[in-house]
């Protein structure tokens, strides 16, 4: 008989449990037969001890398996998809998803709302008045034939082993372990239906793996999974060490993407540019170079942006926000700035302090923060590091915090690369 208890024997000893054991432990956790001590105890022992590259696949096809499936009409090129690790300032989704689809490839994403100190792509989306989220996948399908791309809220019904396991390890401090982190991640984009996947794996003090090492370990995992699952994937491990955009709070973020999509350049603009050419190398079986031409069309002629509209439309959304004298509004009012105090280059972003402030300034009323400089870059003396916008006083809190969330340096910093390393996975996955 399988017991929760002798699985998690297992991996403490350092065996690998087997897809059946992984089940009845899965499972009965589901129903009620595995307690959540037992649970929890299976949690830290991967956590402490790992599990081996199949008894990571076996879980993630477990947890697949826990919920429905998603499975789209057969179009000219496969779906494709993106998922991010979590960042600060990071709308790559409202500019890649255009770009893709722009480019005739069908991109249906679920995406989540906002979490710990990053933004939500759904939260950015529902800032255009009346665009729906909830969309069922024959709604969203039809959003696809008319326009070539949807985003839509995740359903309810897919993969609830990753919800109840998820809720548990963050509960007992079981989140940081590279098993349960990629088996979470890959278990939801198996549901969620695409073929082709890029994965944004976030590095630095602003992301969940700050070392580089880590994060191409965990980018590896994920793809090796994928591509057992018969998905071409691709991981960009790339920098957060600094906010990708310029911009800190939700309509701020969303107003950067479309400035993005109106022409401007930046970290935001390149690192969308790499994650889109992936997707279009891989869905038209096209060489890197030439899907980078097709992106950068895409965008250069506006035809991205036209596509961004046609879906916000199509998903029952107002598209004022595309108006640069509306989004201006929003950074007409300074609530606070803070200035260097001499010249200097900076050092330190604490990103994810920033983060967390600028969600609690927007409950306060204000819009969010404008955060121009990047680890590395020269300040002038009283030049602002920080502007925090908004219609709304905020607290002496706030702007204390705020103050603290930046260190210069009298010498020079060497600035960190926007992209580390790019795993691809198109030999056989590795097995341990």
């Amino acid at each position: 008989m399988i017991s929760a208890r002798g699985t998690t024997e297992k991996v403490r000893r350092g065996e690998s449990p087997s897809k059946e054991e992984l089940s009845a432990l899965v499972g009965g956790y589901l129903s009620g037969a595995v307690s959540r001590e037992e649970m929890t105890d299976f949690l830290r022992a991967v956590c402490a001890c790992g599990l081996s590259d199949q008894a990571t696949i076996d879980l993630t096809d477990v947890m697949l398996r826990s919920g429905d499936t998603l499975t789209f009409t057969p179009r000219e090129y496969p779906y494709a998809d993106k998922h991010s690790t979590g960042g600060l300032a990071d709308s790559t989704t409202l500019i890649v998803a255009p770009i893709v689809a722009s480019c005739g490839v069908p991109f249906l994403k679920m995406s989540g709302r906002k979490l710990g100190h990053t933004g939500g792509t759904i939260d950015k989306l529902e800032l255009f008045k009346g665009l729906r989220t909830e969309l069922t996948v024959e709604e969203a399908e039809r959003v696809v034939d008319e326009t070539g791309v949807a985003v839509i809220a995740q359903s309810k019904d897919l993969v609830p082993a990753d919800k109840a396991l998820y809720k548990l390890r963050d509960e007992t401090n079981t989140v940081k372990s590279l098993p349960l982190i990629a088996s979470s991640v890959v278990s939801k984009k198996l549901a969620s239906g695409a073929d082709v996947l890029v994965l944004d794996v976030k590095t630095g003090k602003g992301a969940f793996m700050e070392r580089v090492e880590e994060s191409v370990k965990l980018a590896a995992l994920m793809t090796d999974i994928l591509f057992a699952s018969g998905k071409q994937a691709a991981a960009v491990i790339s920098d957060m060490n600094s906010p990708l955009g310029d911009y800190v709070g939700g309509v701020l973020e969303v107003g950067d993407a479309l400035d993005v999509l109106a022409g401007k350049r930046g970290r935001l603009r390149t690192l969308a540019l790499v994650l889109a050419s992936h997707l279009l190398s891989m869905a038209k079986g096209i060489p890197l170079a030439d899907a980078e031409k097709e992106a950068e069309e895409a965008l250069a002629s506006g035809r991205a942006e036209k596509k961004l509209r046609e879906m916000i439309s199509a998903q029952g959304g107002e598209t004022a926000l595309f108006d640069g004298n509306i989004r201006a509004k929003y950074k007409k009012n300074i609530l606070h700035s803070v200035r260097a105090k001499e010249d200097g280059y900076l050092a330190g972003i604490d990103c994810v302090s920033l983060g967390y402030i600028a969600r609690d300034a927007e409950r306060q009323g204000a819009y969010g923060i404008f955060a121009p400089y990047k680890i590395g870059d020269f300040v002038k003396k009283d030049a602002p590091i920080f502007t925090l916008y908004g219609d709304a006083p905020v607290t002496e809190d706030i702007k204390e915090r705020l103050e603290k969330a930046a260190r210069l340096s009298e010498t020079p910093v060497p600035p960190f690369p926007l992209v580390y390393e790019v795993v691809e996975r198109k030999e056989p996955p590795r097995r341990s």
